[in-house]
């Protein structure tokens, strides 16, 4: 008796074996593209948070590596945040200085970021003040490691929402996912 099978069905699918292939594939790529999708446009506000985060860090690191006062310069309308030297010695700045507005081209500009299109300021505040709607506005970072209260929180067009804020006695940020 010959249990063998003819060999035209040796190497061949059945159509029935293909669509159900072709299924799964569908399946698993229903599943797998909206986490992807999901998992690239998270990348603006993780990159905006990190600039903004490294901004703070690099204005503390500046004020103590030189003993000077050092601003992190804020342009809200732009988007725009820059660590700048003010060139005066902590000693020079007296009780009595009334936090004058920082004025275009002052200073030196040690580093610079522009947050991504994707995201927005939604509230800006420096000692409790809200500044969202200043042309430009300075945290200042002192040589023994303080800085002003700062506190901004940014938005994603996908919805993300981070509040980044300064403790004013370490100088150090910290961030909170709001949703």
């Amino acid at each position: 008796m010959n249990l063998t099978r003819p060999a035209s069905r040796l190497g061949a699918f059945t159509l029935i074996e293909i669509m159900i292939v072709v299924g799964l594939i569908a399946i698993v790529m229903s599943v797998a593209i909206p986490a992807f999708v999901a998992a690239h446009n998270k990348t603006p506000m993780r990159q905006a948070l990190n600039d903004v985060m490294e901004a703070c860090a690099t204005a503390r690191a500046q004020a103590i590596l030189h003993g000077s006062l050092v601003e992190l310069r804020i342009r809200p309308q732009d988007y725009t945040f820059e660590v700048s030297a003010t060139g005066k010695s902590e000693t020079s700045v007296g009780a009595s200085d009334a936090r004058p507005s920082p004025k275009a081209g002052e200073g030196h500009n040690v580093f610079s970021v522009k947050l991504p299109s994707e995201v927005g300021i939604e509230e800006l505040a420096i000692n409790f003040q809200l500044l969202k709607d200043a042309e430009l506005v300075a945290v200042r970072f002192h040589a023994n490691g303080t800085c002003d209260e700062f506190t901004v929180i940014l938005r994603s067009l996908y919805g993300d929402v981070r509040k980044i804020t300064l403790d004013p006695v370490t100088g150090r940020a910290d961030y909170d996912v709001i949703r």
